[in-house]
């Protein structure tokens, strides 16, 4: 096939952009944008030379492959309607408004041997990727995704909003799902939590702590991973890494520091000579490429190619099952009603 036929369903806030780079791929015909909202959908199909068409219903091309940016609550029954037809299918995260729903999509993809896709977008993040590859074994790992309120996505939570992109980056480091996971959590605009920190301890013996704000005056989306060979922090918006390792003797004699601090007249005296000369310290830029077209060009290979995507449903869906543990250990402290409610509450009143 010289040319992939395919279409976006939903080109809100972000279907516009996965819109506007598929069009913009030379071997990608974009036939159609699909929205029930007529003004939006001729807009989008007018900037990116396509048509826009209401429903599937009303598209009369077979497709090789579409994008499914609805909101979360429209997921299963657009990205369900697709893969049963055999159209590989990306669907923007969370896979699913819940498990049973995440599992339906991914049961299905099964069944008809076609390809699900999800759109956990920092994997695809350069400044991720160059993270994990200094971190050796990961011991510990700390993600902070704060922002202010965006009045985007406001039918899920923050966990489901932003944290998920982190529970899926853990996954991803660690290997593992969780074998416990403690978390608190906050109504701030409500009606769902939009602050919330929790803490995953993994099988292998990592600690994975993750903290999600909509209700911060700031945005910051950091990464940082002690691990085997040191530390590594990013931050996945400047996409700068900065990685510590010991050095030379102290990396297989960590004791040292004991008898040199004890053969100095004032010990105070070494502190200047810890980063540089017993620990080496390096900073890297990492790549400005886009991680939406990366994550895009990779549905379209995996399409071409008829493989596994790198964040294949089955990792969606792993995703969504940690998140709806964060959900169910959740106690939620709410600033309208002054009151804090017990576990398995995910929507306060």
């Amino acid at each position: 096939m010289t040319h992939l036929r395919m279409a976006v369903v939903g080109v809100g806030s972000l279907g516009q952009y996965h819109a506007q780079k598929l069009a913009d791929f030379d071997d990608v015909e974009l036939m159609a944008v699909i929205d029930p909202n007529e003004s939006q959908g001729r807009s989008v199909a007018e900037q990116n030379g396509t048509q826009w068409v209401a429903s599937p219903d009303d598209l009369d091309t077979e497709l090789h492959g579409v994008v499914v940016a609805t909101p979360t609550a429209c997921h299963l029954e657009t990205a369900l309607r697709f893969l049963r037809l055999g159209v590989p299918t990306f669907v923007e995260k969370p896979l699913a408004a819940n498990v049973p729903d995440a599992t339906q999509l991914v049961d299905a993809a099964m069944q008809n041997d076609v390809i699900l896709q999800v759109g956990h977008i920092e994997r695809f993040n350069p400044a991720f990727s160059l993270a994990t590859a200094h971190c050796g074994r990961p011991l510990y790992v700390r993600c902070q995704r704060v922002s202010p309120y965006t009045f985007r996505s406001t039918d899920i939570g923050v966990v489901h909003d932003l944290m998920i992109h982190d529970i899926d980056l853990a996954l991803a480091i660690t290997g593992e799902l969780p074998a416990s996971v403690d978390a608190f959590g906050a109504v701030g605009i409500g009606p769902h939590e939009d602050m919330a920190v929790a803490r995953l301890k993994m099988p292998g013996g990592a600690v994975i702590d993750l903290t999600a704000s909509r209700m911060s005056p700031s945005v910051e989306r950091t990464l940082q991973i002690w691990g085997t060979n040191g530390c590594v922090h990013a931050d996945l918006q400047s996409r700068v890494v900065r990685a510590w390792e010991p050095k030379g003797q102290f990396r297989a004699t960590p004791q040292l520091v004991h008898a040199i601090a004890a053969s100095t007249p004032d010990p105070r005296t070494l502190k200047d000579r810890v980063f540089g000369e017993w620990i080496q310290a390096s900073e890297r830029q990492a790549s400005s490429e886009d991680a939406m077209s990366l994550e895009l060009r990779d549905f379209v290979g995996a399409i071409r190619m008829q493989s596994k995507p790198k964040v294949s449903g089955t990792e969606g869906l792993n995703a969504m099952m940690v998140a709806e543990s964060v959900l169910e250990s959740l106690d939620v402290w709410s600033y309208q009603t002054g009151q804090k409610k017990g576990h398995q509450l995910k929507i306060a009143a």
